[in-house]
């Protein structure tokens, strides 16, 4: 499985962007996880990109303009196609039983959440306090989510196998009670998930709510 700042880096390449100048983001991606949006100088940026101050600055102006230029890819083009991707292997129907398909693809999505929490706690923070960047994250994530999984939900409505509530309402369950399990650890470092119990927690809350 790629990650997010592997298939940034891929993206970067298809740019008209100098070497440098993708040094810059590269070290900016680090650097706003690590020690945060607000907390990174543009020295640190200069330092992390072996680049002058001045250069961090001369194409992207602001250290604003630097997180535009890491997470518009992301949301625009990268998250979007490796959902699709996770779709198309994981969401089909084969008449397994609900929480088995349920345990699936969300134990699946914790280990791509853990593996790229730093990329995620970009967007996440940015998303707390820029309203049009939250919502537009929210609008990626579930239709992206809810077009693909809908046919396998009807399925599973259609064999009454599950409560027969419109899909964005099932699926925005779901995403809410698996973030929950993520947020600790975004919030501080030293926290790791037990992704076998997390799964194993969510299902059995899930299939309680959604079985018939």
């Amino acid at each position: 499985m790629d990650t997010l700042t592997k298939e940034y880096a891929n993206n970067i390449q298809k740019t008209n962007l100098s070497e440098r100048q993708s040094r810059v983001l590269l070290a900016s991606l680090d650097l706003f996880s690590e020690l945060g949006f607000e907390n990174t100088k543009a020295s640190d940026i200069a330092r992390k990109a072996k680049v002058s101050e001045g250069t961090v600055f001369s194409h992207f102006k602001t250290k604003e303009g630097i997180l535009e230029a890491i997470i518009s890819p992301f949301l625009d083009d990268i998250i979007p196609e490796m959902i699709r991707n996770f779709s198309d292997q994981k969401f089909t129907f084969e008449s397994q039983e609900f929480p088995f398909f349920l345990h699936s693809i969300i134990e699946d999505r914790l280990y791509f959440i853990q593996e790229n929490i730093r990329e995620i706690k970009i967007i996440f923070y940015r998303a707390l306090v820029d309203k049009s960047l939250s919502t537009k994250v929210e609008n990626i994530i579930l239709q992206s989510i809810v077009k693909p999984l809908s046919p396998i939900l009807d399925t599973y409505k259609e064999k009454k196998m599950i409560v027969d509530w419109p899909n964005e309402r099932i699926v925005r369950y779901m995403i809410s009670l698996t973030l929950s399990y993520i947020l600790p650890s975004m919030i501080d470092d030293t926290i790791k998930i037990d992704i076998k119990q997390a799964t194993n927690e969510i299902v059995e809350f899930l299939t309680k709510g959604l079985l018939t």
